[in-house]
């Protein structure tokens, strides 16, 4: 076979020679950017951008304290208004509080270059943990000036700052205008201190970077898998195809989103960087490319990482039928429970009532009596794997408590599997009946034919009906916004579990699937009772802290018991 040799290759030689031109540009880039902080402080002595270096605090300088201790959610606020979004990022004093505005001299100093410079001097200020590690930890440490007092401490921070290093390169490089400016340039400084970088290019950066949950999520997360490769390795040239990488301001990004299975720890730091509040599951399901980090994700939350969602109707003390109890051991046995649905019966329908339907008989009136139930919405695991048969099975064994719906994402349209049935209006939720008997003022027998209102398939698929019922699987064809599953990118099954007592609350329902999931997974059995049902809990909680928290060191953690607190 004949092997062709390119003349173009690089030797190793040339590679080193390379770097060591780099390392040199970027000790240029510092000690030019030195000398010209250094002309700008003795030409604007008071300028607030570098009062830091005088004994004691101007007041311009305890404003910029005040506004650099802004909170994320704060400024992700002050982003929406473009005016405020300039005041709140560049962390900048108000105007009276600048310095004058600089006077020609008698000298031969350049006003447009001291200009620019202020200009610059205010942008490094706001990038500043971009640049260097120290400063990244001074401000992650605010007004407590503690140094991380253990080595795991302080290779946190470091990844943190390694994530943000990273997620700044991947912004950079898909905006167009920030990527064109970044071409030749060895730093994030000396990107900022070309003459090409404006105020306008740092809006621009800011309105992605302060907005991580947002569209540049995907982003955050292929961040977080680059800064554990280099805290590790030293680079992240080397944890995707080299086809796919790109130098970029003294790193590697690459064009595509990484595939591999997102580990323990990273789930671990993309939690607690970000904290994101409750009610936006649905936008970490694009981050998982399978079941198995759908679960790790979902783990990470119920140990407390991610408020519960709202529809888990979670009081704000401890009670032991919190429906998000409940959720903890279904997702941790990898159950996705993506909405529970809870109807509470009228105050004035208990029992028969009379109706405003007119009666088909002189003499008559038509009583009406209506009724719903509880019912729980998610999925498992597409392949049937030895707990999930063990969990249908649970479910199938209970028809005096759940009646179940399953469909999968590889069967044909509106192909669904039931089982289980409840003691009245079979496959529906809510039903009506009404009986028509002579005027009296007390309510008849029970009876009537119940005529449903709302199937299990009107639940799945919708109604025709203007304004009606979208249906979960119709919301996920048509990609609703807001819909738990709308960017699951793997098949699953799905599940519509109901409850068989009409206006049971969902913490009942909740709490016997939670029964059966622990059942199934070995952690219980026999019939429930709350200490039995906290005993296995806890153990389910533990196995699974260990699990997904064991490459931490030891004792930097430990669970909380429901046990002691019932």
């Amino acid at each position: 076979m004949l092997t062709l040799v390119s003349i173009f290759s690089v030797d190793d030689g040339h590679r080193r020679r390379l770097k060591l031109l780099e390392r040199e540009m970027v000790r240029a880039v510092d000690v030019l950017d030195a000398l010209q902080s250094r002309a700008y402080g003795l030409y604007q002595p008071g300028s607030a951008l570098h009062a830091t270096n005088n004994g004691t605090l101007s007041e311009a300088e305890v404003e910029l304290e005040k506004q650099s201790k802004q909170t994320t959610e704060e400024l992700m606020e002050s982003a929406r208004d473009p005016r405020a979004f300039r005041d709140s990022t560049l962390r900048i004093p108000k105007t009276n509080d600048l310095p004058e505005p600089i006077s020609p001299g008698v000298g031969d100093e350049d006003l447009i270059d001291m200009s620019l410079r202020d200009q610059k001097e205010r942008i490094i200020k706001v990038l500043e943990m971009l640049i260097d590690f120290q400063s990244f930890l001074n401000i992650s440490q605010g007004e407590s000036n503690a140094r991380p007092e253990s080595e795991h401490e302080k290779s946190m921070l470091e990844k943190q700052f390694f994530i943000y290093q990273q997620f700044a390169r991947r912004i950079i490089f898909h905006e167009p205008a920030l990527f064109m400016k970044s071409l030749g340039r060895v730093s994030f400084k000396d990107l900022i201190l070309s003459d090409d970088f404006s105020i306008e290019d740092l809006e621009k950066f800011l309105r992605l970077f302060l907005r991580p949950m947002e569209f540049p999520l995907k982003w955050f997360k292929d961040a977080v898998l680059d800064a554990l490769a280099i805290s590790r390795h030293g680079t992240a040239a080397n944890i995707g195809s080299v086809e796919d990488r790109f130098p970029l301001l003294g790193g590697w990004v690459f064009n595509r989103s990484h595939t591999a299975r997102m580990s323990n720890e990273a789930w671990w730091l993309l939690l607690k960087v970000l904290r994101p509040p409750a009610d936006v599951e649905n936008r970490f399901v694009r981050l998982c490319n399978n079941f198995e980090d759908l679960v790790g994700f979902l783990s990470f939350a119920a140990l407390g990482l991610v408020p519960n969602p709202s529809f888990c109707q979670s009081p704000s003390h401890f009670d032991a039928d919190d429906s998000g109890l409940s959720r903890i051991p279904l997702s941790q046995s990898g159950i996705i429970v993506a909405d529970m649905v809870s109807i509470d019966r009228p105050p004035h329908m208990r029992g028969p009532v009379p109706s405003t339907r007119r009666a088909t008989q002189r003499g008559c009136i038509v009583w009406a009596e209506v009724e719903s139930r509880t019912y729980m919405f998610g999925a498992v695991r597409h392949e049937r794997n030895e707990f999930v048969e063990a969990f249908l099975r649970e479910l199938r064994a209970r028809p005096d408590l759940f009646q179940v719906v399953l469909r999968s994402d590889t069967d044909p349209a509106r192909k669904v599997e039931m089982f289980g049935s409840g003691p009245s209006n079979d496959e529906a939720l809510p039903a009506m009946r009404a009986r028509e008997v002579p005027f009296s003022r007390s309510p008849p027998s029970t009876g009537g034919t119940w005529e449903v209102a709302l199937s299990v398939m009107d639940v799945l698929y919708g109604t025709q009906k203007p304004m009606g019922l979208e249906g979960y699987l119709t919301a996920l064809e048509r990609q609703s916004k807001g819909w738990f599953f709308r960017f699951k990118t793997f098949p699953v099954t799905y599940f519509l579990i109901l409850d068989t007592v009409p206006y049971r609350s969902q913490s009942v329902l909740a709490r016997n699937v939670a029964w059966a999931a622990l059942r199934a997974g070995g952690h219980a059995d026999g019939e429930y009772t709350l200490r039995k049902y906290a005993v296995a809990s806890d153990k389910l909680f533990a196995r699974c802290a260990r699990e997904r928290l064991g490459w931490m060191p030891e004792g930097l953690w430990e669970t909380t018991k429901l046990q002691d607190q019932i």
